[in-house]
């Protein structure tokens, strides 16, 4: 279901932005610029919501690089079979930080595809059921694409999707054996200064 919101969000931008291309006026494809919205980690069979702020730089129409900061909004809980019976375990992601190289591919004066990866890390804020809760801190290898259009030339929405590589994860209970990569999903408001 996830899966199908996130794709659907990049079809409609994808699918407005042609026909919208020559409307509006245009803002240089150079200089600084900002997101700001909702991101929903995917990861170990929880979905943790977060608030994001990137800032970045577009050197020229296809290359840039950004910086994002995300903090947690909620607690999702997963059953552990660590232990017998399994125990419900809490998992909120606190605070994740990254930065990325950019590639942009413009399609019209107001709408771009755009590719990304870089390195970042993560701090989850782990409560198995009836134990002391601790941190769980990760960090990797990110990659991603997405699209944005602005419908002024200077205001508009980006939605993207990341893959993250949990290559360093210290998780000494072990509650999250196995699988440490996450799929993450972006919608922000996107502005050019």
């Amino acid at each position: 279901m996830r899966l199908i919101i996130a794709a659907a969000a990049l079809a409609a931008i994808a699918g407005a932005a042609p026909a919208m291309a020559q409307e509006g006026s245009t803002a240089p494809a150079t200089g600084v610029y900002g997101n700001l919205g909702w991101t929903g980690t995917d990861t170990h069979d929880t979905l943790t919501n977060s608030i994001t702020g990137r800032l970045g730089w577009r050197f020229n129409p296809y290359i840039g690089v950004e910086g994002e900061l995300s903090g947690g909004l909620n607690t999702d809980h997963f059953n552990s079979g660590v232990t017998s019976p399994p125990t419900s375990v809490g998992v909120k992601q606190s605070l994740a930080g990254a930065g990325y190289a950019v590639g942009f591919l413009p399609i019209g004066p107001n709408f771009d595809l755009l590719a990304r990866v870089g390195y970042g890390a993560s701090r989850y804020n782990v409560s198995p059921a009836g134990l002391a809760g601790y941190h769980v801190n990760e960090n990797g290898i990110r990659y991603g694409a997405g699209a944005q259009y602005f419908f002024d030339g200077k205001n508009g929405v980006r939605a993207d999707y990341t893959r993250q590589h949990m290559g360093d994860f210290s998780d000494a209970a072990g509650y999250f054996a196995g699988d440490h990569n996450a799929n993450v999903w972006s919608v922000t408001f996107a502005h050019k200064f």
